[in-house]
């Protein structure tokens, strides 16, 4: 599940009885992240078990992980697009090797609001959103701690305050923390919007290329790390969902890189207008493949192949392998298909 630490032991699981306990407090929490004192209390129970007990001591920060990582999966399935997008009927695009390259970021469209204080005003009911000035709608954010180099969603912003050099910042409080871990936030490098988990039938929007934020899974801590994309494995889609594989290179390690599963990915908010263009795409081709009105037959519309090469599963990637192999030890083995 995830890449093994660098120092060959296995990476920290949390047993069936845990992840049950934990999935009833979110549950009672309404999917909100809990607060520290009942954290830590869950990490002191788990730690005192027989299985555990003088073995293994389970962490405030690992609890807190495991409690970011599955409001992630579920925000990923509750913000579902309007269809879902049939790959395999995507038109040819121009570069079949990179194919939402050709595809140009609509010039019409809403430019991304900037923080700035006579824009943003805080929400009144929900303290770790900002409302825009321009057209009332809400945005959420999430940061960089100077501490690990991990991003976290931010549950509020408290104060803020300009420098005589250097940028603006910003006192944040992360979500799931208390008062002593607030931090000073350079707003211009280290607060933005959200990152945006991945729907299965999303996996046509993440490329190569790609800046993403992405889970990364070690012995004793499990964060979020910026990461680029070096390449993609596209794989057909079967009942458990997306089964492609992307290798990335993690930001604040140049060294580390990992063959990861969709789940593991978060995308960027400005990549969704590549999702607007293949849904548009899909919505033309279901419109001309109608019946016509008096009931003749239009002429059949040339076949058309998928957005992005589909692969097998029995089928390697030549670029990925060879990448993948390139690495010492485990840092990049595959998640396992039974941990999707």
């Amino acid at each position: 599940m995830g890449r093994p630490p660098s120092n060959g032991s296995p990476a920290f699981r949390f047993n069936l009885a845990e992840v049950t306990e934990m999935e009833a407090v979110l549950l009672q929490h309404n999917t909100a992240m809990p607060g520290r004192h009942t954290l830590e209390a869950l990490a002191d129970k788990f730690s005192d078990t027989v299985e555990r007990k003088g073995k293994t001591v389970v962490q405030f920060k690992q609890i807190w992980n495991w409690f970011q990582n599955k409001r992630y999966a579920l925000r990923a399935r509750g913000n579902k697009a309007p269809g879902k997008l049939n790959v395999s009927s995507m038109p040819r695009p121009l570069d079949p090797t990179n194919p939402m390259r050709n595809v140009l970021p609509p010039s019409a469209g809403p430019k991304p609001t900037h923080m700035t204080g006579h824009i943003m005003t805080p929400s009144p009911s929900v303290p770790g959103v900002m409302r825009s000035g321009s057209d009332n709608s809400y945005l959420e954010f999430e940061a960089k701690s100077a501490r690990d180099g991990a991003w976290y969603d931010v549950q509020a912003f408290l104060a803020h305050r300009n420098l005589e050099i250097g940028d603006p910042e910003v006192q944040v409080r992360f979500a799931g923390f208390e008062v002593e871990e607030d931090e000073w936030i350079n707003v211009k490098r280290h607060v933005r919007q959200r990152s945006l988990p991945c729907e299965a039938s999303e996996c046509v929007a993440v490329l190569a290329g790609d800046l993403v934020l992405c889970f990364q899974e070690g012995k004793d801590q499990a964060l979020y790390f910026d990461a680029v994309v070096l390449d993609a494995q596209r794989r057909r889609h079967d009942v458990r969902g997306c089964r492609c594989r992307f290798l990335v290179r993690y930001s604040h390690d140049q060294s580390e890189q990992e063959i990861v599963p969709l789940r593991k990915i978060c995308r960027r908010p400005e990549t969704d207008y590549r999702l607007q263009q293949l849904h548009s795409a899909a919505s033309d081709i279901a419109n001309n493949s109608k019946p016509a009105p008096d009931g003749t037959a239009k002429a059949p519309l040339p076949q058309s192949s998928a957005s992005v090469p589909i692969v097998p599963p029995d089928v390697k990637d030549p670029s990925l392998s060879a990448a993948a192999s390139g690495q010492p030890g485990s840092n990049a083995a595959t998640v396992p298909a039974g941990s999707a």
